[in-house]
């Protein structure tokens, strides 16, 4: 057994031992800890490593590796172990290598950074990726994957199917979403596989979405962000559906998050010569225009709010003010709005005219204030439209209002914090990582005001110039409020004093899990009414079969669009925002396939006054009253 108390002994002269004080020096630092002042400990941090190296090269076999470890045969002892982390370096072996005892040290570096690999996987992915796994777990759990389509669902879904005629594709639509389901509507007519694969996407980008964000606010911050946007109910009933807004919302969140990073990098390299050989910043941009892009395929109002708060980011910060950042959002929007482009002058007359038809669609867009609507549909219904409902059950609404509030708090602590200690450091920055000059563990300023204020930007076409509401709406805002929220609360925390930490942590997860429990009973609540509406359909599409209505067939009315999916039949409208064809285009059609018209109130249509009336009675007392045109190939009964 060799001799290791001459290399313990010299190390412990250079290196003060964790909770002992170093003989000669204070026995308090600023911070009221025992041990040296910082200046003191860096001193000698530089002082143990030229020591350290010159006894690992007396040593056999001699190499420090790059997490701080002496490895030779005569000693195995951390830096860890005596105060210091990571300083060492690799120090080069000026013996050439020969076979011997000294070779299966060769390895030992590259065990280490294996190893040390494998921690910052468990340690770094994992907590984002539980959230998510817990994310599609509840999915199953609670939203069944045998949810019949809805009405938007299916006219998206209907644009790729190859056994259901196209549903009328209004102009306020974006095809982005259509082409997200395409391989599962390709591949099956069953709902279950359609349910799985959304399910299975909505999983998949919720990492993705949030992934940019771990090396800008933490891991512990990114965790608890996304765990707080999955836990709304509004997040977990679309993530199975076939709708737009969670996809806009998880575009716009990796947007930012490849925005801050890609300018982080480029401000590192033009303020610090040791940064620029930093690689990334040409894949940071890439993402910021696959992620617009992307965004502006879903919902391309959406993509344009977001590229509007993303260019007054760069033109409002100084070390912003180039040209990668411009472009990147420029060049992804451009990109994401090709297809809608595209679309407008072959069905539109031109993109004004789509958007002077999007608007019509919508009721017309123009200044108002619809703040108290969004308030009172908060937890349903799915569209309030016109919006004259009371405000149910206000205490499950307290997040809503306390949300923007918690942001700007959040702004302000992390500013604070960071005015503080770059005063105490005397102005030192530092950039494009989680530890600034706001201290340890205390996110960029940036990575707080930056989605705070894309939020804004991207809530206020729905607040503002939209005269109904919908909960789904504002998706995309809460995600990006999710990082301010969870910054300051991980930041009150980890600026508690340790004594109170334990008492502020077990009042700050009771806040979560009253919040999680709330959302979760408003889940249960909105999926067991959509249950219920939706089993009305799929019976109704069962008895227009028993009617003689089988593929191919059309459908008219105002309400008939998810019940004619089902069936299998083309959907057409006469009157409303999706008027699709003519009278005398149906009656012409008559004489090809079977035809009917379906309205929930008894009444034929002028033109269908000699068509045979059928009543279908639903179980619920909705019943559908249907006039079937006079055909050959209409065969059945009615009922």
């Amino acid at each position: 057994m060799p001799d290791r108390s001459g290399l313990v002994y010299r190390l412990r002269s250079a290196i003060r031992i964790p909770g002992r004080p170093a003989p000669g020096r204070p026995r308090h630092d600023e911070r009221g800890r025992y041990g040296a002042p910082a200046s003191y400990a860096r001193r000698m941090a530089g002082a143990a490593r030229l020591r350290l190296t010159s006894t690992c090269r007396m040593a056999t076999g001699p190499v420090i590796d790059a997490y701080g470890v002496c490895r030779s045969p005569l000693s195995w002892i951390s830096l860890s172990r005596i105060g210091l982390s990571r300083i060492g370096r690799p120090v080069a072996d000026d013996r050439d290598p020969v076979a011997g005892p000294t070779a299966r040290h060769d390895a030992g570096p590259a065990r280490a950074r294996h190893a040390a690999g494998v921690r910052r996987w468990r340690r770094g992915i994992a907590p984002l990726v539980w959230v998510a796994v817990a994310f599609g777990v509840v999915q199953l759990l609670v939203v069944p994957l045998r949810l019949p389509l809805g009405w938007d669902e299916a006219v998206y879904a209907s644009q790729v199917s190859p056994r259901v005629p196209a549903a009328y594709f209004s102009a306020p639509r974006a095809r982005g979403i259509s082409w997200l389901a395409a391989p599962a509507v390709l591949l099956s007519a069953s709902v279950v596989v359609l349910r799985a694969w959304m399910l299975a996407l909505a999983t998949a980008g919720l990492v993705a979405a949030f992934w940019p964000w771990r090396r800008l606010v933490g891991e512990a911050v990114t965790a608890v962000a996304a765990a707080a946007f999955a836990g709304l109910w509004v997040v977990q009933f679309y993530a199975g559906e076939v709708m737009p807004n969670l996809y806009v919302a998880y575009g716009a969140m990796a947007a930012t998050g490849w925005f801050l990073r890609a300018a982080a990098t480029c401000t590192a390299t033009s303020t610090s010569t040791a940064a620029v050989a930093r690689p990334g910043w040409r894949g940071a941009w890439a993402g910021v225009a696959v992620s617009v892009a992307f965004t502006a395929l879903m919902r391309p109002p959406d993509a344009v709010f977001l590229a509007f708060a993303l260019l007054a980011a760069v033109a409002l910060v100084r070390s912003w003010r180039r040209w990668r950042p411009a472009a990147a959002v420029v060049g992804g929007l451009t990109a994401g709005l090709v297809p809608w482009l595209i679309e407008a002058y072959t069905d539109f007359d031109g993109p004004v005219a789509r958007l002077r038809d999007g608007s019509g669609v919508q009721g017309g867009m123009g200044w108002t204030n619809t703040l108290g609507m969004h308030l009172r549909a908060l937890n349903g219904p799915l569209l309030c439209r016109p919006c004259h409902i009371p405000w149910d059950y206000p205490l499950l609404s307290l997040w809503w209002l306390a949300t923007p509030v918690v942001a700007a708090a959040s702004l302000i602590l992390v500013l604070g914090l960071t005015m503080r200690t770059r005063h105490r450091q005397g102005g030192r920055t530092a950039v494009g990582g989680r530890t600034t000059v706001s201290g340890r563990g205390t996110p960029p300023v940036a990575a707080v005001a930056l989605p705070l204020a894309c939020a804004a930007a991207m809530a206020l076409q729905y607040l503002f110039l939209l005269d109904y509401a919908a909960p789904r709406f504002l998706i995309p805002a809460y995600a990006q409020l999710a990082i301010p929220v969870a910054a300051f609360a991980v930041t009150l925390w980890r600026g508690a004093r340790r004594r109170w930490r334990p008492i502020l942590a077990v009042a700050l997860g009771l806040a979560f899990a009253v919040h999680l429990t709330s959302q979760y009973l408003v889940l249960q609540r909105r999926v067991g009414d959509q249950v219920r509406l939706r089993a009305d359909t799929l019976q109704a599409a069962e008895r227009l079969h028993r009617a003689g209505l089988s593929p191919p067939c059309t459908l008219v009315g105002p309400e008939v669009v998810s019940v004619a999916f089902h069936a299998g039949c083309s959907s057409e409208a006469l009157t409303g925002n999706n008027t699709s064809t003519t009278a005398g285009e149906l009656l012409q059609r008559a004489r090809s396939e079977p035809v009917a018209t379906a309205a929930r109130i008894p009444g034929a249509p002028g033109f269908a006054r000699g068509w045979t009336p059928c009543v279908l009675r639903m179980p619920d007392g909705a019943d559908w009253y249907l006039y079937l045109a006079p055909s050959p190939r209409m065969t059945g009964h009615c009922g």
